[in-house]
């Protein structure tokens, strides 16, 4: 399954090779691939998935574009 992934600010260090088109193992939810990322969950403050605010719970579908953002985001 592949999903198109955008990590923020300083969570930009947890990104994988290729977030634009990154394997995940089936389908999980957004805390799954947090936990997956190896991210703290502590430091993601809300997700975007297909370009909607989504809980941590959502079950992600192939080809779903996910954002995490970290408390301080900004520009």
């Amino acid at each position: 399954m592949r999903i198109s992934l955008t990590l923020e600010a300083i969570l930009a260090k947890y990104a994988p090779e290729n977030p634009e088109a990154y394997e995940i193992p089936g389908p999980l939810t957004v805390e799954e691939l947090i936990l997956h990322l190896g991210i703290p969950e502590d430091l993601v403050m809300f997700v975007i998935v297909n370009g909607q605010m989504a809980p941590l719970k959502t079950r992600l579908q192939d080809n779903a574009s996910v954002s995490l953002c970290p408390y301080i985001c900004g520009g």
